[in-house]
């Protein structure tokens, strides 16, 4: 009897561990887990592209300076101010806006071993900034006549221009990525499908620039700047999902 007994006990363990496992191998719903290979895949495609808009310079910034060297500070600063002066009126006549960037009248530096020269020397610095670029000559020809020095002509834009010219080329960064993420896609058999993340920064800003422009002599001909296209240049690494 007391084996018949054992034996039930077995048989009934046995049964309730076989159901155990079943059950474990059922999902929620009865059905068998999902496996790795019906797990849907995350596919993106990542891209550097490069976007270039440019146009005519629409404004333009003139540095000018008027310089004088004597044997004290006194001369040299009544020789700016006489400059100054000249310059000022050339200017006031064109009618364009103008204003002192830097001022100095230093002691000149020289080495043990000379002598001679002026002792000090002074610079009295003037920036122009025109809403006309096609002016530029007409400034520099009025700088010569004040004798006054043309450091830098720079032919830039307004910055609602540049603003202008930034939109587009981010514009066309995003085009150009956009097609090479297609471009990939087709050949591995996929589909672009939405943006995952956009990362975009300004690589280049370049105005066009003349350094140490030389001023043309008074009586010659009119000074003229030729000027080349502004470019704004954005870089972006865009990331795309990709889907069969």
């Amino acid at each position: 009897m007391q084996r018949k007994y054992l034996a039930a006990i077995g048989f009934a363990l046995l049964l309730a561990l076989s159901t155990v496992g079943v059950a474990a191998g059922l999902g929620p719903s009865g059905a068998a887990p999902a496996t790795a290979d019906d797990q849907p895949t995350n596919r993106s495609i990542t891209v550097d592209a490069t976007g270039e808009a440019s146009a005519t310079p629409d404004r333009a910034v003139i540095h000018l300076a008027v310089r004088a060297e004597g044997e004290n500070p006194s001369a040299v600063r009544d020789e700016l101010v006489s400059g100054a002066e000249d310059l000022r009126a050339a200017l006031d006549e064109l009618g364009v806006e103008y204003e002192t960037v830097a001022y100095s009248v230093d002691e000149r530096y020289r080495p043990p071993e000379q002598s001679g020269g002026p002792t000090y020397e002074g610079v009295h610095r003037f920036e122009v900034t025109l809403d006309d670029p096609n002016a530029t000559g007409s400034v520099v020809d009025a700088a010569a006549d004040a004798d006054a020095s043309v450091d830098r002509v720079r032919l830039t834009l307004s910055d609602e221009k540049r603003e202008e010219l930034r939109t587009e080329a981010i514009q066309n960064a995003m085009d150009d990525a956009r097609q090479q993420a297609d471009t990939i896609a087709a050949a591995a058999d996929l589909s672009v499908a939405s943006v995952l993340t956009v990362d975009a920064a300004q690589s280049d800003y370049s105005p066009v620039a003349y350094e140490q422009a030389a001023a043309a002599d008074s009586g010659s001909a009119s000074t003229t700047i030729d000027s080349g296209d502004v470019s704004v240049t954005y870089d972006v690494q865009v990331s795309y999902e990709a889907t069969e």
